[in-house]
């Protein structure tokens, strides 16, 4: 793996940022998880509107760290389809947790996107619903047709 990250500090949280902290990195994690997608179409598809220079370097960042892979598409060889590594998959509890505290402290502003009780299982059942989104994730995985 090239390193291409600079890290700040030696501070676990610091060094955290360093890797996960910047304004897109985790809404592409999400989008894989969430939205099973893999396609760099799809990703712009995303309602942030990620520029494509910007996904560009993001997945090419992901890419280097070993949080995602990526792979040629067999009948389309234009076709490039991003996967979440088991490192990647790691940073899944991270986002639960962010998505409950801003749930907790900013309900208002998400709307219909995110309901009380989607809250309620992520809390009572957080190592289940992560294993059953990781579950899934391998499935939608293993069944893409490249």
């Amino acid at each position: 793996m090239s390193n291409t990250i600079e890290f700040r500090s030696i501070c676990p949280v610091a060094t955290g940022l360093d890797i996960l902290g910047d304004k897109w990195t985790l809404l592409i994690l999400r989008d894989m998880i969430w939205g099973h997608k893999s396609l760099f179409s799809e990703f712009k598809e995303s309602p942030e509107h990620m520029p494509s220079k910007m996904l560009s370097n993001r997945l090419k960042k992901l890419e280097e760290l070993e949080y995602i892979s990526k792979k040629v598409g067999v009948t389309n060889k234009k076709s490039i389809y991003y996967f979440i590594e088991e490192k990647g998959m790691d940073a899944f509890p991270i986002m639960i947790e962010m998505a409950i505290f801003t749930s907790k402290h900013y309900l208002d502003h998400l709307g219909s996107t995110y309901t009380k009780e989607a809250r309620g299982v992520m809390i009572k059942n957080k190592k289940e619903y992560i294993s059953d989104l990781v579950k899934k994730y391998k499935i939608f995985k293993k069944n893409v047709t490249l």
